[in-house]
């Protein structure tokens, strides 16, 4: 009796594993974002979750993290950087309790997604609750398409770091 339960137990975890593997890959790949000036790259990670790094930059997109509020960080390259992570499965077709970094802010924020029925991501970043936020649509894109980023195209410039202890954005800001 003891054996059938632990064999019920085993078989559980593994059918809820696979279940979550099958809802990461349904996200799972390479998505343009809304402005078309990146691609991310979603992928499992942490067990049950999903995580999101630059795939690919276009070329008049920032190339580091110059908002990052650790000075440290700022001249850390985009290409590769994981910006997205923490998600767990909402049902088949949603994540919820994620959180995402803006590279153009250098804010956290809460973050939840799901497949549209066309097919597109919808993203949703917020501070607390999700009426006090903003939504992304991001379409799915061929690997073909896209070469992996492996360095900057450009050189870094000071002139588009956070600026004073309060932050703020740079004018002309390219990734808005």
């Amino acid at each position: 009796m003891a054996m059938r339960k632990l064999m019920a137990g085993v078989a559980f975890v593994a059918a809820m594993t696979a279940a979550g593997s099958a809802r990461a890959d349904a996200f799972g790949g390479l998505w343009l974002t809304e402005n078309g000036k990146a691609v991310v790259e979603l992928t499992p990670c942490d067990g049950q979750s999903i995580c999101g790094s630059i795939y690919w930059l276009r070329e008049d997109a920032k190339q580091y993290d110059y908002m990052n509020p650790d000075a440290a960080a700022r001249r850390k390259p985009l290409c590769g950087m994981k910006f997205m992570g923490g998600f767990r499965p909402d049902g088949l077709a949603a994540w919820e309790d994620g959180s995402i970094y803006k590279i153009d802010d250098g804010e956290t924020y809460h973050a939840e997604m799901n497949i549209n029925e066309d097919g597109t991501l919808h993203l949703r970043g917020h501070v607390g609750i999700s009426l006090l936020g903003k939504s992304q649509t991001w379409t799915r894109v061929n690997p073909a398409q896209y070469k992996r980023c492996d360095a900057p195209t450009a050189a870094y410039d000071p002139a588009l770091e956070r600026q004073g202890a309060s932050g703020g954005k740079p004018a002309g800001s390219v990734n808005d």
